[in-house]
């Protein structure tokens, strides 16, 4: 009889807590609530009501309203019934809101496009988790045309915003692979801006094609693409374009981490495989862990970026060429580029297997020489030259192995690598020419300062010359907590960043600098406690500041403080900003 009641008591906890049995391949014939407006959209409580809204929008039928979990769901407990995906017949343009409930156990094998969607356009998705996920596709049917992506196979115009993925994908596919999209397309307004915002990808990925940690491939033909605030920590394998956010595209990617090892056997990079015909990278770091390989080019942050720049931004990882007869490595860029304001620490390295004329060009900043520009930039990074007896058409440099005559490159600095020259080849001369405004620097009075050789905007102290040639652009501040070696760092650019985003509750401030007024942006699962505190510290721990937060937007005065960087402290997490 005790034992009875316990089984009764725990069945009745179990349902009260959201339990829910794996999914039985089944369809509900309702959804649980709601009629699909944004003020009352349909509720999905159960695996069945999922299935329901594939069912319709695969048919025909629906997939143009607005929905929202209400419920964790379990799709599959022993990988035996496959999930065919929302929008695989007809798209999906809805609003599809997770709430913060997750998605476990999602299997796909053999399907042409796999995601939890197929194809989205002009949809949102939010608030969601994808969790214990396998997706696997080997099927010779599909090796031209089969594409993936946890979230979706193939957006078009698809907000995608605070969602979190994890689990495992295997995909032989000339297509390509996205922790969070396949394919992704933009094509708005020229004005318009389609968000990548708050995502993580967990998930070990690999691809025959084009890999990215978030996007396989981006096209933007109207409008623009902003990937914000995301991180990847899965390690990613792809044969061709391979990068820790994005594989091959156009883009902005703002204030972006990657922890997860890359290897692409064409291209490789900690950010971005290879850029399209318009790409901006800015405040994003690769962090030590996320080690970059590539076949042909690797680059702490872009493998090949064609026509992307550069800023604020920094790779602290090691990065290796690994090919056959070339290798184009560089610490921020394998080749060409246009970079301002960064800096690189990881050491790079590379070896090459053909016996006949194999070639080799390593460049602290960018493996190659390139018709855009260099500046403001430092090397740290220690270069292992490759040793095959057979290297014959090797060059290397602190900064960059060589230049055009219109490379414009000036006020660049480096540390270590005693065995290069300070010179570079002028391809353009043919010449050797030292970079203008450029020199080595070491150790200064402490840990985290350092000198120059040469004098530069009137200066021997690194910090202060690279905030001369900054121009306003970023604020370069001193690696007080040990993160970059001691080396400088760019002063609005997290550096703790949390390897995973709380996928509901999180805040954001700007403008970051700021000059007195700093707005704070609140989005919780929970509704905001009318006055809520906050606290700001300076580096040592010390209170300058408190008040109270409501609502979900807030100003706070910070005009009392002196130009510095600050820890901001609400609601359970702290940021940092700086003061101009």
């Amino acid at each position: 009889m005790k034992r009875n009641l316990l089984l009764f008591v725990l069945l009745v906890l179990g349902l009260a807590c959201g339990a829910q049995a794996p999914w039985n391949g089944t369809v509900a014939e309702v959804y649980e609530g709601g009629d699909g407006t944004s003020e009352s959209p349909y509720q999905i409580a159960t695996a069945e009501q999922l299935a329901l809204l594939a069912y319709e929008t695969n048919n025909g039928l629906g997939g143009d309203a607005c929905y929202v979990l209400t419920n964790d769901i379990d799709l599959n407990a022993a990988d035996s019934i496959i999930w065919i995906p929302i929008g695989n017949e007809e798209k999906f343009s809805g609003v599809f809101d997770g709430d913060g409930h997750t998605i476990g156990g999602m299997y796909q094998d053999g399907l042409k496009y796999s995601g939890l969607f197929a194809y989205t356009e002009n949809a949102t998705i939010k608030n969601l988790r994808i969790e214990k996920a396998n997706i696997v596709v080997y099927v010779q049917e599909y090796v031209y045309s089969a594409m993936a992506g946890f979230i979706s196979a193939q957006s078009l115009n698809t907000n995608i915003i605070d969602c979190f993925v994890d689990g495992w994908m295997g995909v032989a596919s000339t297509k390509p692979a996205g922790g969070l999209v396949g394919t992704f397309l933009v094509d708005v307004g020229e004005n318009d801006t389609i968000f990548i915002k708050n995502c993580t990808n967990n998930a070990e990925i690999w691809d025959n094609l084009h890999l990215g940690g978030l996007v396989g491939v981006s096209h933007v033909e109207n409008g623009q693409l902003l990937v914000e605030k995301c991180v990847n920590n899965g390690d990613l394998t792809g044969i061709g374009f391979t990068g820790g956010i994005i594989g091959d595209g156009e883009f902005i990617i703002r204030h972006c981490h990657n922890y997860g090892k890359i290897f692409g056997e064409t291209t490789a990079g900690g950010m971005v495989g290879q850029g399209g015909s318009f790409g901006l990278i800015e405040y994003c770091i690769n962090h030590p862990s996320g080690e970059v390989t590539g076949g042909c080019s690797a680059g702490g942050i872009i493998g090949t970026p064609i026509f992307t720049t550069i800023r604020m931004s920094g790779n602290m990882a090691p990065v290796k060429g690994q090919g056959s007869d070339m290798i184009l490595v560089g610490g921020i860029a394998g080749s060409d580029g246009s970079i301002s304001n960064c800096y690189n620490t990881g050491d790079l390295s590379g070896e090459l297997t053909d016996t006949v004329y194999p070639i080799a060009q390593f460049g602290g900043i960018t493996g190659s020489p390139t018709e855009g520009f260099v500046y403001n930039v430092y090397n740290a990074g220690q270069i292992t030259k490759p040793t095959n007896p057979n290297l014959t058409n090797a060059i290397y440099g602190h900064i960059i192995p060589a230049i055009l005559s219109d490379t414009a490159i000036r006020n660049c600095y480096y540390y270590g690598n005693v065995e290069i020259p300070a010179y570079v080849y002028n391809a353009s001369g043919p010449s050797y020419v030292y970079l203008p405004g450029s020199c080595a620097f070491n150790e200064g009075a402490s840990a985290t300062t350092w000198t120059l050789d040469e004098t530069q905007y009137g200066t021997t102290d690194l910090l202060d010359a690279l905030n001369a040639g900054a121009m306003g652009e970023c604020i370069w501040i001193e690696d007080t907590e040990g993160i970059n070696r001691g080396f400088p760092v760019i002063g609005n650019m997290d550096l703790t960043q949390v390897k995973e985003h709380p996928v509901a509750n999180y805040f954001s401030v700007y403008p970051n600098p700021t000059n007195g007024i700093l707005f704070v942006e609140t989005r919780r699962a929970t509704s905001l406690p009318a006055a809520n505190e906050y606290r700001i510290t300076n580096l040592l721990g010390q209170t300058l500041q408190t008040g109270s937060i409501g609502g979900e937007m807030h100003q706070i005065d910070v005009s009392g403080l002196h130009s510095d960087m600050y820890l901001l402290t609400f609601d359970g997490a702290t940021v940092k900003f700086v003061v101009k």
